[in-house]
């Protein structure tokens, strides 16, 4: 050092001595320190942390830093600034923080001090010359590393989920290794599958999902649009969970941490983007302090805007549009240094015009073939962006959750949380299955100022932590109540029959009769109302998990969890007597007598559904109608263990082997609709809970290779499934049924990698396999009731079978390059990512288009990061730049109700994404 820089050494660091702590007893903060020039991240290192750091203005000039988000100690936050640049960090007992380039040799210099001369060691740097940025998780329900927990998890800042374009579960999945969303013919319907494992239960009360979305640590069953905006990280952990997490799981969990106030600063951002189908979004945020150390909030919102890019030829509605909008209020409170207490209000709301299903294929051989196969041969013509429907389908949602997080650090070793959350989330959607202008399997929706779905979620969570460095101990308490607090109601339609309801086959009018009877196709809609149903859900879980250092490097872990579920609810359904009117209407053509006409205007209009069903099955005649009908209640319950054992081996600073092994439990769970038409005794109403084993194997891994980094992480599984939900679809009445496979088995390798061969160039790649299938599967046989309306459908031997929705081979390939400018001009880079997966069943059952083909999309973007040196930010983006066709849903009932249909995925889309940051 020259005299002047060790002079000014001396005196900043007696002040840093005077009024700080060391730095490495330093407490987490959080840190958002943006990717630029070394000398401004390393000035923002020193604001954000409240330290004096050291440089030589040479030594930093010309260099660029990543950057730093998420909540982590001031020596961990400076690692990552100092990823790949060659610069070293030093301190010294007295907290003084200075940062030097100095010859491998000589890593460790002296910093001078005043009045001695001391040695400082540099702070143990796991990849202080990587270039690789770490992204702090709480998979363990602690702040770490990702590459220091033994468990295979995917992990994204909030800079990759905006590169990324990362809006919903949909985009999620490409990134994402394993990962899978199915989707229905609602498309914000979203629900995780994760190694051939989630699912969100299925159209009866119970189960649940096997993989679950948190925010903030609660559980929460929100995963459409309006979710992904000013998070600090989005983590998706694979295989069973509970031990150490409120809601078990089958599959894994995927962990949305929002970006929690900052105290003692002022900052935020706003980000603007415009592109193609009249694309207009928003998010911003700001960060207000409001007591110093004490308190402080922080207020985000964000709305998304966007034309369809399906339209119906029929009204010109576009389908597949964007309309949602979501408000987030933060609110830190620290009352003492030892209680942290985080409070969140969020609000979402979407109002688009739902799916534009296209119809694929019809089953010659049912009810409607022939009338739907001209509308088969006009929908080939148009093409997949344009489709006719009979219903002017929607999807309206609002959801409004608060929650808290209070932390009490009772001693060094000792820390006590409490999570509490309660949630509203109500939904409407409007569907056409058989996507065409026939009323053949319609579902129009709820009854106006009423939804289709409407809960209300309570969570309670009490952990208690224990953490002496050798061990680390965490117990918990989870409590669910779920309830609907007013009736959910549906409108359905399907075609009249011949001699009304429980009549014979569908009345078909010649195209002479349409416009007298007040008609627009050859069938007469019959609507089906259902004014009140009720759900409800209770889990109750006890669990604990142990970590114990064995030595310094190995380390074993023990869980269990037991839980408790019981659900239950009920169910009312009747015909609308406007739908009978018309017979009259027939009668006035002559078509049939006034005395046949009142005959089955009085037999049926108003007619109670499950009455009517029950009465039939036991020979007699029905006769209950509307509002007089019986409301038929149903309960269940179940419980079970889950459990995980695991060792993990720290061979070195870069290299964590680790293996384990977990069982999962997803609820049981019952079906309504059988009540409704065969009765509780039947075997397909009672839904067994699903059980998993699994054992794992996984190695995480940083390279050098003189001035070359990278990472590996890969990861092995093998796993053992037992009663597996699965959804039969169209099985009774043209609704899905929940029902169990007996065995099944997955075995599959997940990898992900990067390799940075200069400070200008990375590469980035994933890649996961997946062999998911059925070892045991026998279909229960369902009778006709009647024919009309559900065919018989005789038991079938699926064994062998592969699972859904979990294409075999997935993966992502990315690379980027730092075009060379000034760091006056800020920072230049292009990118591009191309994702491919390979074909994937949509069922278990042999029909056409059972199975999506494989397809690959590539994005583009242009980044320019601090124009000027300014704090603004220029983007310019292409996704599915090569406008690929490809399937994300399905409605497979060729085989059942004699068609299937699906929507597909979003066509190219480009534009530019402003963002000031202040």
């Amino acid at each position: 050092m020259t005299g002047k820089f060790a002079l000014a050494c001396t005196i900043s660091t007696v002040a840093v001595a005077m009024a700080t702590p060391a730095l490495a007893q330093a407490e987490l903060r959080t840190f958002k320190i943006e990717a630029g020039s070394m000398k401004s991240a390393l000035d923002a290192w020193s604001r954000q942390s409240g330290r004096h750091i050291l440089y030589r203005t040479q030594e930093v000039q010309g260099l660029r830093s990543p950057g730093v988000r998420g909540s982590m100690d001031e020596s961990a936050a400076l690692r990552v600034i100092l990823g790949g640049s060659g610069l070293v960090m030093h301190s010294d007992p007295s907290g003084a923080v200075a940062v030097s380039r100095a010859p491998a040799a000589s890593r460790d210099a002296s910093v001078a001090t005043a009045g001695t001369q001391s040695v400082a060691q540099d702070v143990p740097l796991a990849s202080e010359d990587s270039g690789l940025v770490d992204i702090v998780v709480t998979a363990r329900r602690t702040r770490e590393r990702a590459q220091e927990v033994p468990v295979a998890v995917t992990a994204f800042s909030q800079d990759s989920i905006r590169e990324k374009g990362i809006n919903n579960g949909t985009d999620l999945q490409n990134f994402t290794p394993s990962l899978s969303v199915v989707g229905d013919v609602a498309r914000n319907q979203e629900t995780y599958t994760i190694r051939g494992m989630g699912g969100g239960g299925g159209p009866g009360t119970g189960s649940g999902p096997g993989v679950v979305g948190y925010f903030a640590e609660v559980p929460t069953s929100v995963s459409g649009p309006g979710n992904f905006y000013d998070l600090a990280s989005l983590q998706v952990l694979k295989g069973p969970q509970g031990t150490l997490f409120g809601r078990n799981t089958t599959g894994g969990a995927v962990l949305m941490e929002p970006a929690r106030p900052e105290m003692n600063v002022v900052e935020g951002y706003v980000d603007l983007t415009l592109g193609n189908l009249q694309r207009r979004s928003a998010q911003a945020a700001i960060n207000v302090p409001v007591v110093d150390d004490v308190l402080a909030v922080r207020v985000a919102g964000q709305f998304d805007k966007r034309n369809g890019y399906v339209r119906d030829v029929k009204t010109g509605r576009d389908y597949l549009n964007r309309n949602n909008f979501s408000l987030r209020l933060g609110i830190q409170f620290n009352p003492a240094e030892t209680v942290s207490s985080y409070t969140a209000v969020s609000y979402q709301e979407v109002d688009e015009h739902g799916g534009g299903n296209v119809l694929l294929a019809v089953n010659p051989s049912r009810t409607y073939a022939a009338l739907l196969q001209p509308y088969l041969v006009a929908q080939q013509t148009r093409g997949v962006r344009e489709t006719a429907l009979s219903v002017p389908t929607f999807e309206r949602a609002k959801n409004f959750l608060v929650l808290n997080n209070t932390e009490w650090r009772a001693s060094p070793t000792l820390t006590i949380k409490n999570i509490f959350s309660y949630a509203r989330t109500r939904s409407s959607s409007a569907t056409d299955r058989d996507a065409t202008p026939l009323p053949v399997a319609d579902l129009l929706g709820a009854y106006p100022g009423s939804w289709n779905n409407n809960l209300r979620t309570i969570t309670e969570e009490l952990q208690v932590r224990y953490d002496d460095g050798t061990l680390r101990l965490q117990a918990g308490g989870f409590y669910l109540d779920q309830i609907t607090p007013a009736p959910l109601t549906f409108r359905t339609i399907n075609p009249m029959q011949a001699g009304g309801i429980l009549g014979g086959g569908p009345l078909v009018f010649p195209e002479a009769l349409w416009a007298p009877l007040g008609l627009t196709s050859p069938l007469a809609p019959a609507l089906g109302l259902q004014p009140s149903a009720h759900v409800d859900g209770r889990s109750k879980a006890l669990y604990a998990q142990a970590q114990y250092a064995l030595t310094s490097t190995l380390t074993a872990t023990g869980g269990f969890r037991w839980t408790w579920d019981t659900f239950g609810g009920d169910i009312q359904a009747y015909q609308d007597p406007n739908s009978y009117q018309i017979f009259d209407k027939m009668a006035g053509l002559g078509l049939i007598t006034p005395a046949q006409a009142a005959q089955v205007i009085g037999l049926n209009a108003g007619l109670c559904t499950y009455d009517a069903y029950q009465a039939v099955a036991a020979g007699d005649f029905p006769t209950l109608k509307y509002p007089n009908c019986t409301t038929p209640t149903f309960r269940g319950q179940s419980d079970g263990p889950t459990w995980q054992l695991g060792l993990d081996w720290r061979a070195d600073p870069d290299t964590l082997l680790y293996v384990v092994s977990r069982r999962g439990y997803k609820s049981g769970a019952s079906n309504p609709i059988v009540s409704l038409f065969l009765g509780e005794n039947h075997p397909l109403f009672a839904v067994r809970p699903e059980q998993v084993t699994d054992a794992e194997v996984g190695l995480k891994r940083d390279w050098s290779f003189g001035d070359v980094r990278a990472r590996t992480n890969i990861a092995a599984f093998y796993t053992w499934y037992d009663d597996i939900q699965v959804i039969q679809r169209a099985a009774i009445a043209g609704s899905d049924i929940l029902t169990n496979a007996q065995r099944a088995r997955v075995m599959g390798i997940e990898f992900e990698g990067m390799l940075k061969p200069t400070r200008w160039l990375t590469f980035g790649a994933t890649y996961s396999y997946n062999s998911a299938k059925y070892l045991e599967y026998d279909t229960i046989a369902i009778p006709a009731i009647p024919e009309a309306l559900t065919a018989a459908q005789p038991s079938r031997d699926l064994a062998g079978t592969p699972f859904s929705f979990v294409p075999k081979h997935k993966y992502t390939l990315s690379g980027e390059v730092a075009l060379p400018m000034p760091v006056s001009a800020g920072d230049m880079s292009v990118s591009a990512i191309w994702t491919h997966q390979t074909s994937q069943r949509v069922t278990p059952e042999d029909q056409p288009f059972d199975t999506i083909e494989g397809y690959g999309l590539l994005n583009l973007r242009f980044d320019w990061r601090n124009v000027g040196g300014s704090s603004l930010d220029l983007a310019v983006y292409g996704t599915n730049v090569l406008d690929t066709e490809y399937r994300v849903t399905a409605n497979p009932s060729y085989n059942n109700s004699g068609f299937i249909g699906s929507i597909y995925g979003e066509p190219a889309q480009y534009g530019v994404q402003l963002r000031y940051r202040f």
